[in-house]
């Protein structure tokens, strides 16, 4: 015995093993991978927003220092007109002040305008005239609404102004002898304001402007396409005005007055953010681009997130290194360990202790140690109570086959008594509540006390009647209540519950009865009760009434036809060839043909017809108030429909065809039987004329016998097919000339019931126009050619068979493939069969008897 055990697994079949070392390594893998990912993109993520802030304060910095660049320029603008008015000669009242102020320029023209930064002068009459210019005049409209409001403020007026050029603007009235006589206009180039700004925070800067009238030799230089806007100054150009051309095609300008952009240009990490310059005198279509180098930061950003991850990576590969080293050993011993117990289930102790020696060490016990002995006490243990079992197992079988039902029937009992249990006193309110129930009501967190029973059932339709039952109860009228009742939980899953309620002896106050109330879960039985009356009336598989359901319903519009003298009609049809498509294509594809053809009647019958699948591939459908004519158009419908259908299974299409037999009442039958067998024989006839067409019953006695003969011929060929009862029989053939067998035939007859034997023609012409000749040819080849092969093996003898075969065998593309797999196995060659064709069968299809 020992041997044997020897070779049994001890490994589960079918299960793949997975050492318990290599999920501690796998799942320890993943957390490492998970907190160094988090770490490393948490470092990153954390100077991201570090790097964010500061350029948001580097930002807020900028604003200020070009805000205060701006205003001091302004101011120093305005303090340069206000000298300027000093230096004017004076000189007799007959002078003009443009006179005099055109000799000043002249004079002190090195002075203002390398000095003192000033690019133009004009003088403007209080009539707003221009009077003196310092050079010609260029742009002058846009300067004269200044001009205006100094004459009519007499006080000083600041602008930006960006076309050709960005300059700054002051205009400020001109006294002489305390009367104004004009106003003075002073510009200067905004550049001095850009270089500053550059010097002072060492980022570049572009000045861009919405005005149209831009022109010059620099121009079309200048404009940045995508914006359709011009960069009037600039600091870096031969850098800076590429990357704005470049990125005005590809974000619109309205983006960095918001969030800004970070790109990449040239090798470099750039940020584009607009400067929000709120400055006296600054025109809305003058906007500051401030363009930060952040390659350092990016950089370094780069780094620190690269060195986290090499860390990480480094210690994860050390603690991956470590985990191994410290497991492998000890669960090598422990799967040794594992593989041992399994064998004292089989009674295999000695070779159990073989593997528990291998799994000790006489040094350094640990756990694993102290489990290999104690499971070779365990053993030794189980080996002596074996042999006491032994002894005492015929005594033991009955007893613990005994105890193993009761010990089943109570654990049964205990898991599936899905109930719930409470007690309440008369007005509902709830006194206990068992684990179930507070689960089951989603009480888990709550005192039942707070709770009424009430509140479960409430709004259901009984509620009187059950405050009627409960003073009852009360009153010791009855023992016991009963009722169903839905409740609806907090989380809003409704269920049907059944409860019992009754009273207890005891109280819990003077006057007040307590009651028991236990309520059963009768949800899946409600649900079932749906479910089993939908089932009872409908075919699963397609949907359509079943067989039951249409014949209650027969009989009621047959009673209604009768009464009202209404005709009715009855089509009774079946599938053509459908055993033919189960057999080469398996009942899967039948199941689903049999859903495709249900859904296509569906739509081409009406709502009040009465459609039913009665069984296999037979349906049935009764049309109510309808003649023979409109029995017949409803019957060429179906059959047009179903010819439309093409189904596709395993490679090839199959056409889908009925035969249909028409009946009408009262024609032919007043009962629902008669109907229905004269529409069965109606079909068939359908079947007998070449299918996929209608056929109208016709009272005719010989046609009706003959027809039921062969229903009952094609019961056999089925029964006789599954019960195997077909028999071959091998008749010699002598050649006359040379007196020797020359081959058998092998011809085939059919046991019915009761021991007869069926010839040939009484069976192969039913199952010719049943289709069950397939079946039939395939067992005369499978038969025959087992039995060659048999003869030929134990004899040595070369033997030649001529089997006959249906004609109908053009008709199954299975055959051929069948007949190469049974010689390949049987080792039969193919030159001893001779097969042979009925002619008739042959000829109905030449052009697949030629292939």
């Amino acid at each position: 015995m020992k041997d044997v055990v020897s070779h049994i697994s001890t490994k589960p079949k079918g299960n793949r093993f997975f050492s318990l070392k290599w999920k501690a390594v796998l799942i320890f893998s993943l957390v490492l991978i998970f907190v160094n990912t988090g770490l490393a993109l948490l470092g990153y993520w954390q100077l991201r927003e570090q790097f964010s802030l500061q350029q948001s304060q580097i930002n807020q910095q900028h604003i200020q220092e070009l805000e205060a660049l701006i205003g001091d320029s302004f101011n120093e603008l305005e303090q340069i007109a206000s000298l300027v008015q000093t230096m004017v000669p004076p000189a007799p009242a007959s002078v003009p002040m443009s006179k005099r102020l055109a000799d000043m320029f002249i004079d002190q023209s090195a002075t203002l305008e390398f000095d003192w930064g000033l690019d133009d002068a004009y003088f403007f009459s209080n009539q707003n005239n221009l009077l003196f210019a310092l050079r010609p005049p260029d742009h002058i409209e846009h300067f004269m609404p200044m001009v205006e409001q100094v004459n009519l403020s007499e006080q000083p007026e600041f602008q930006l102004k960006c076309l050709d050029q960005c300059k700054q603007y002051v205009a400020i009235p001109v006294l002489n002898k305390g009367q104004k006589v004009g106003v003075f206009l002073l510009s200067r180039l905004l550049a001095d304001v850009i270089i500053t700004f550059k010097d002072v925070t060492g980022a570049d800067i572009a000045v861009i402007s919405e005005e149209t009238t831009i022109h010059g030799s620099r121009a079309a230089n200048r404009l940045l396409t995508g914006w359709q806007r011009y960069v009037v100054a600039l600091t870096n150009p031969d850098v800076n005005i590429q990357l704005l051309d470049q990125v005005s095609k590809k974000h619109r300008f309205e983006q960095f007055q918001t969030t800004g952009l970070e790109t990449k240009h040239n090798d470099k990490y750039l940020t584009l953010q607009s400067l929000q310059v709120s400055q006296e005198g600054l025109g809305r279509s003058t906007h500051f681009l401030l363009i930060n180098d952040i390659t350092p930061a990016v950089q370094h950003i780069k780094q620190a997130t690269q060195r986290s991850i090499a860390v990480g990576l480094v210690g994860f590969l050390l603690s991956l290194s470590l985990l191994l080293l410290l497991l492998w050993r000890p669960l090598n011993r422990l799967l040794l360990l594992s593989k041992s117990l399994p064998l004292l289930a089989h009674n295999a102790y000695g070779e159990a202790r073989e593997k528990l020696r291998l799994t000790s060490r006489d040094w350094h016990k640990d756990e694993i140690d102290i489990a290999g002995e104690t499971t070779l006490e365990l053993t030794n243990t189980l080996e002596s109570l074996h042999k006491e079992v032994q002894e005492q197992t015929n005594n033991l079988i009955l007893r613990g086959e005994e105890l193993t039902r009761e010990r089943d029937f109570v654990t049964g009992l205990l898991n599936n008594a899905q109930v719930i249990i409470l007690t309440q006193d008369c007005d509902g309110q709830l006194f206990t509540l068992n684990s179930k129930g507070r689960k089951f009501l989603n009480l888990l967190d709550k005192q039942p006390e707070i709770a009424t029973f009430q509140h479960f059932i409430s709004g259901q339709s009984n509620d009187n009647l059950f405050q009627e039952a409960i003073e009852k109860l009360k009153n010791t009228e009855i023992s016991s209540y009963q009722h169903d009742s839905q409740i609806v939980t907090s989380d809003e899953r409704s269920y049907y519950i059944s409860w019992i309620h009754s009273r207890l002896p005891g109280k819990r106050e003077p006057g007040t009865p307590i009651i028991l109330s236990v309520g059963l879960d009768i949800t899946d039985r409600e649900e079932a009760e749906r479910s089993l009356t939908w089932l009872a009336n409908h075919d699963p598989l397609t949907g359509l009434y079943n067989r039951r359901y249409f014949q209650n319903s027969f009989e009621d519009l047959l009673s209604l036809a009768q009464r009202y003298k209404h005709n009715l009609a009855l089509l009774f049809f079946d599938l053509d060839q459908f055993k033919y498509v189960n057999d080469t294509s398996g009942h899967q594809a039948g199941d689903a043909m049999l859903r495709v053809v249900a859904d296509k009647l569906i739509q081409v019958t009406r709502a009040t017809d009465l459609l039913a699948r009665l069984g296999g591939d037979e349906f049935a459908v009764v049309i109510p108030e309808a003649d023979i004519d409109a029995a017949i158009q409803v019957a060429e419908k179906i059959l047009d429909a179903l010819k439309q259908i093409s189904f596709p299974t395993k490679g090839r299409s199959h056409r889908i065809s009925a035969s249909i037999g028409i009946v009408s009442y009262p024609e032919h039958g007043s009962t629902v039987q008669d109907l229905m067998s004269n529409s069965d024989l109606a079909m068939y006839q359908a079947k007998d004329t070449g299918r996929d067409r209608w056929h109208l019953f016709a009272l005719d006695d010989q046609i009706r016998e003959q027809m039921t003969e062969r229903v009952a011929w094609k019961d056999k060929i089925e029964q006789a097919l599954a019960d195997s009862s077909f028999t071959l029989y091998y008749q010699p053939i002598l050649e006359i000339k040379s007196g020797r067998i020359s081959h058998y035939e092998v011809l085939i007859r059919m046991r019915e019931k009761d021991g007869s034997i069926a010839m040939p023609g009484d069976f192969i012409p039913v199952a010719e126009r049943t289709g069950l000749i397939h079946s039939i040819d395939r067992f005369v080849l499978r038969e025959a050619i087992n039995q060659l092969s048999v003869i030929s093996r134990s004899s040595n003898m070369e033997i030649n068979l001529s089997i006959n075969l249906s004609g109908r065998v053009v008709d199954d593309p299975e055959l051929l493939p069948l007949l190469k797999q049974l010689l390949t196995i049987s080792g039969v060659k193919p030159q001893n069969l001779v097969f042979e064709l009925t002619e008739t069968a042959t000829l109905a299809d030449m052009a697949s008897a030629e292939k």
